[in-house]
């Protein structure tokens, strides 16, 4: 018996120790350079917000934080890197509608659980789209385009560089009852260069890639996916204000999330981190007149609950635009 004693007292002073190792750790976090992946390529509307809102979180938690592009397969390649990384806090994803609410109905089978793989840190914005057509296009309203694509079946082709895009447009074409050809590109600057330059007719975007493009006269919004009128854009209709598209609604969004796993007073501090950086004056102004997102700050409980609720609209809209997975 008084070896049984030792042996347990043994082992509740080892548990102990590991404890103590671990959340001092976690105290010290972060103690080396953090590595955000953005899942897109550079110059898309997550990696603007991204590095606006991280620069921030760096400058307060007295810490180096690099963004990584790791764009492909839809978003696909960056979140399975994440999903595979150590979960310590140093590796971090920018999740978005497409990584987490579309491409697990758009895709027969994807390379990451969307909910199992990840711990959910915080929500970072919310993005409209903007329904768009070169500055030259003969339309002027959302009207004209599908009055003209009803006469002419199959004469219009739209662009997307990803699931926002892709989702948006098959929406208008079922909502509209038009045919129109669509054109897949892999990353939006592509999409982008091919509108203006004719060879595509539309493109739903998200306000934060293409709000400069617009306010410069290089493209013209003719509504944005918002359910009301967007600030950023507030001559711009809803295309809910449309007849025949008053259920037309929907949003991009983006959210820090970290490998499954990750100790959650880590996951704690990432958020009070991302928290303050989007309350701050400066930061949320920039974010919203920048890139046109809408800022509101959740905990990680709010965040969790929030890309839940995401997935089921996503895959109500995405069956009701009748895409089939690939």
């Amino acid at each position: 018996m008084i070896i049984g004693r030792r042996t347990i007292s043994l082992a509740a002073t080892f548990a102990v120790s590991l404890f103590s190792a671990a959340a001092g750790a976690q105290e010290s976090f972060p103690s080396r350079p953090i590595t955000v992946v953005v899942p897109f390529g550079p110059g898309t509307g997550t990696d603007v917000i991204t590095r606006v809102i991280v620069e921030e979180m760096g400058r307060a938690m007295k810490a180096t934080i690099v963004v990584e592009n790791r764009p492909g397969a839809s978003g696909q390649i960056g979140s399975e890197f994440v999903a595979r990384a150590r979960p310590d806090g140093y590796t971090l994803l920018v999740g978005t509608n497409s990584t987490h609410s579309a491409n697990p109905f758009l895709f027969r089978s994807v390379r990451y659980d969307p909910v199992r793989s990840f711990a959910p840190i915080g929500r970072m914005t919310i993005n409209p789209l903007a329904f768009l057509v070169r500055q030259e296009s003969p339309f002027s309203s959302p009207r004209e385009l599908l009055d003209f694509a009803k006469a002419n079946p199959g004469r219009l082709s739209y662009g997307y560089g990803n699931t926002g895009g892709q989702v948006s447009a098959a929406m208008l074409v079922n909502m509209g009852r038009i045919d129109a050809v669509a054109v897949p590109y892999r990353t939006t600057p592509q999409a982008f260069a091919d509108l203006m330059g004719g060879r595509i007719d539309f493109a739903f975007v998200d306000i934060a890639a293409s709000q400069e493009l617009i306010e410069a006269g290089k493209l013209k919004a003719l509504g944005v996916t918002s359910p009301q009128r967007f600030r950023a854009l507030s001559s711009v209709p809803a295309l809910r204000e449309t007849t025949g598209l008053q259920d037309f609604s929907l949003f991009a969004w983006l959210g820090l999330l970290a490998p499954a796993g990750t100790p959650q007073p880590v996951v704690e501090r990432l958020n009070a981190a991302l928290r303050n950086a989007l309350e701050k004056g400066e930061v949320r102004e920039q974010l919203e007149q920048r890139t046109g997102s809408i800022v509101e700050p959740t905990s990680v409980e709010e965040f969790s609950a929030f890309m839940e609720a995401q997935s089921a609209i996503w895959q109500r809209r995405i069956g009701e635009a009748g895409i089939q997975p690939e």
